[in-house]
């Protein structure tokens, strides 16, 4: 019997220790659910300061703040909260940084797409952390197209107006023609160089637009691209222009076939011309450029020539 009872207790007690909690959880749940976070604080040091905090861990430190941005940023969606200051953070992973890549392109999104609405700073402080994505990458593609997509794009439905808004179109429209210009035959969407050319037409950029669809000619040996860029520029020039620009066209089709058939549109453009070497040594024109050889041919017609011609020579 003794047994039996110091064996009842602590049974009593674990039963009696399940209903309180069964009692006391609902109420205490309830005001857990109905606390809410008001206000975000930012705790990280200034840029300068970060660096040396990190202790040489520059990469290591931008990555964990960079993680944190983007867990941050689905807790807050989640709460339906904005987050006041993921364009710091992300300022800070730059900074640490400059070289991490994920961040540039993701900035828009993570400052204007939010659960609730931002203000129009948030949309200029994404500008300047794609710009300085673009300063860091100029090479880099995607970083330009993201850049441009939302600088003509999505940019402007923040409240941007008046000569401001003129402002983010024209740089929207000459990122993506820069985006144009960086993609291989293979992944080039003609719409994106279409769209370029127009943002730059509209922004009453006419001889920009021009000279992005002429080097576009130049580099790019895609079909598609070229049919859609021989058109666009048939529209901007008259007759006489369009036919001068078809015999350039020409000449630089014979060069190229009797010097180097075998190579590349891009290789021959960066081989260059074939030149004489009697002519070099003062005997005649020495043509050792793309450049020098259209003017050679603008000075035998007449014509001064410039970049932009020499640029439509290689079309």
């Amino acid at each position: 019997m003794h047994a039996w009872r110091t064996k009842l207790i602590p049974f009593a007690l674990i039963v009696l220790a399940a209903l309180a909690v069964n009692r006391l959880r609902p109420p205490l749940n309830a005001a857990f659910l109905g606390t809410k976070n008001q206000d975000d604080v930012y705790t990280l040091p200034p840029p300068g300061q970060l660096n040396a905090m990190s202790l040489g861990y520059r990469s290591a430190l931008a990555d964990m703040i960079f993680a944190h941005v983007l867990v941050s940023s689905g807790i807050h969606f989640q709460e339906k909260r904005g987050f006041e200051f993921v364009g710091k953070y992300i300022e800070a992973v730059n900074s640490l940084d400059p070289k991490f890549e994920l961040p540039y392109r993701m900035a828009d999104g993570l400052l204007t797409l939010q659960a609730k609405p931002v203000t129009v700073e948030a949309y200029r402080q994404a500008r300047r952390i794609l710009e300085r994505g673009m300063a860091e990458f100029p090479y880099r593609q995607g970083i330009w197209t993201s850049a441009g997509m939302f600088l003509a794009y999505l940019g402007p439905t923040g409240n941007i107006e008046g000569d401001e808004l003129a402002d983010w179109k024209l740089a929207g429209g000459r990122a993506l023609a820069r985006s144009c210009e960086l993609v291989g035959s293979q992944d080039t969407p003609p719409q994106q160089c279409i769209m370029a050319a127009g943002l730059l037409t509209k922004a009453g950029e006419a001889t920009a637009a021009r000279q992005f669809i002429e080097r576009m000619l130049a580099v790019n040996d895609d079909p598609e691209v070229r049919k859609y860029m021989s058109a666009l520029l048939e529209q901007k020039v008259g007759a006489d222009e369009r036919d001068r620009l078809h015999e350039r066209r020409e000449r630089f089709k014979r060069a190229w076939n009797t010097d180097l058939p075998f190579v590349s549109r891009g290789a021959v453009l960066a081989i260059g011309p074939r030149w004489d070497t009697a002519a070099c040594a003062g005997v005649g024109v020495c043509a050792t450029s793309w450049r020098a050889w259209a003017a050679a041919i603008d000075q035998q017609q007449g014509r001064t020539s410039t970049f932009s011609d020499a640029l439509g020579a290689s079309q």
